[in-house]
Formats: structure tokens, C-alpha cells, sequence
């Protein structure tokens, strides 16, 4: 039935708008939520990273918030966590489940294997990390991949296709410091500034409500999603 509403909606050029309106919906949830558990959230999550030795910093807009609104952006409605993909537990899924949180998915980028995202959610809170790489064209920098739903095709239609918007978004390397959130300490960048440059643009302490980031660092990639992915990794890696 799903697969049918999705080939029907897509045919009368609905798609893209019912999901543009169902996120709509479930982020004012989320975001409202992460207002009033996110602290919460961040110190449970970084005492089972620090267990581990991970170092799980502020990213994308969790870290523009800390940086520029001392706080949650208020629309914001997830976590953003980076991770070094070398520092990942390989039981990373277990481990957090095992700690009461919720798998929602995650994916990899189908040309190179890497993991670009691992999401979960705790007390109604998503929480997503995103993976880090050295990156190849210039060893200066770090390298991020972010996928993002298509424009106007279900993941599977996609895949087919012409495949997933995918953001590359490049950091200068830096070491990463344990700085004041709404009291209590947790791991940033040394270089936030030159990283939310890199991310959102020169203006980034303008808060932008429907910020997108520039075309040129987007590309179109195949996305393995979790319940293929282990079969991938075995064979075609």
C-alpha cells in the first residue's frame, strides 16, 4: 500500500509536498522537545562517549547555537554531534540502545562505503552523529557527508535513479575543547568560528529560518540505507 501511494503521488506531483508538510509537522515536535530535554540529552550522551574515549563534539546547528544564540536555536529540532568515523565503536548501535535510546537508521555513501550518519532518538529527543573524515583533496581539512531526502523520489526510486542530495562539507583540522552550555561543559571546536564559516556562510550570525547550503557543495550520491548495508560492506567493499 505504502509503495502505491508513493507511485501516486509522485505521478500527480504531490510527493514532494506532502513529505515538505508531514516534516513540517514532526519537526515543531521534535524542536520542541529538544527546548526542553536537549541539555539533558547532551550530558547523557556525552558520559557514554567519554566512557568510551569518543570525543562526540557540537555540530551544524547545535553548534551555531551555542556559538551565536548561547542556546538551542529555537526551530532547531534535532541534536547535531560530529565523530571522527576512526573513533566509532564498532558497536556503536547496541552500545546506545543498550543505554535507552531509540535506532532510527543509518547510511552509508555507496561509492566509498563510508557511514555518513547514525540517528536515534531518547525521550522524544532525535540525536544525530555525523561521521569525519581526512579528506583527500586537501589534508588540511576534515570532510563530512550529509544526505538529504530527494527533492521529488522515495530513497528507493532515488537509489535507482540519479541517487540522494549529499552535502560536502569541509572543516579546517583543529583540536577540540570542553566548553560552557547552558551549564555544563561539552566538546567543541577550537576553530568554531572558521567551522559554522565553512558551514553556513559568511553571514552565518544572521539566523536564516530556511537555510540551505550553497549549491557547490552538493552532489548527487547513492545512499545504502541500514538494512542493506551489512551486505554491502561483505561483498562490495
Amino acid at each position: 500500500m505504502r509503495k502505491f501511494l508513493i507511485k501516486i503521488a509522485t505521478k500527480l506531483g504531490l510527493y514532494g509536498i506532502i513529505v515538505k508538510l508531514a516534516n513540517k509537522i514532526i519537526s515543531a515536535k521534535e524542536a520542541k522537545a529538544v527546548r526542553k530535554r536537549g541539555v539533558d540529552v547532551l550530558v547523557k550522551v556525552d558520559e557514554l562517549m567519554r566512557a568510551r574515549n569518543v570525543i562526540a563534539f557540537f555540530d551544524f546547528g547545535l553548534l551555531l547555537g551555542a556559538y551565536r544564540e548561547k542556546n538551542f536555536i529555537p526551530y532547531d529540532h534535532d541534536i547535531d554531534l560530529g565523530m571522527f568515523a576512526s573513533e566509532r565503536p564498532d558497536d556503536m548501535i547496541e552500545y546506545m540502545k543498550n543505554n535507552g535510546f531509540t535506532f532510527i537508521k543509518q547510511m552509508y555513501i555507496k561509492d566509498n562505503g563510508y557511514i555518513t550518519i547514525d540517528q536515534f532518538k531518547y525521550n522524544d529527543v532525535p540525536v544525530d552523529f555525523y561521521y569525519y573524515y581526512d579528506y583527500k583533496d586537501d589534508d588540511s581539512k576534515y570532510v563530512c557527508y550529509v544526505p538529504r531526502r530527494h527533492e521529488y523520489k522515495d530513497w528507493r526510486t532515488a537509489n535507482e535513479t540519479d541517487g540522494f542530495p549529499t552535502f560536502l562539507f569541509t572543516s579546517k583540522k583543529c583540536g577540540f575543547s570542553r566548553k560552557d552550555f547552558l551549564g555544563h561543559k561539552f566538546y567543541m571546536p577550537d576553530e568554531t568560528a572558521s567551522w559554522l564559516q565553512d558551514f553556513f556562510g559568511e553571514d552565518f550570525m544572521t539566523p536564516i529560518k530556511d537555510w540551505s547550503p550553497k549549491s557547490e557543495v552538493v552532489r548527487k550520491t547513492g545512499i545504502i540505507p541500514y538494512t542493506h548495508c551489512r551486505q554491502y560492506r561483505r561483498y562490495n567493499l
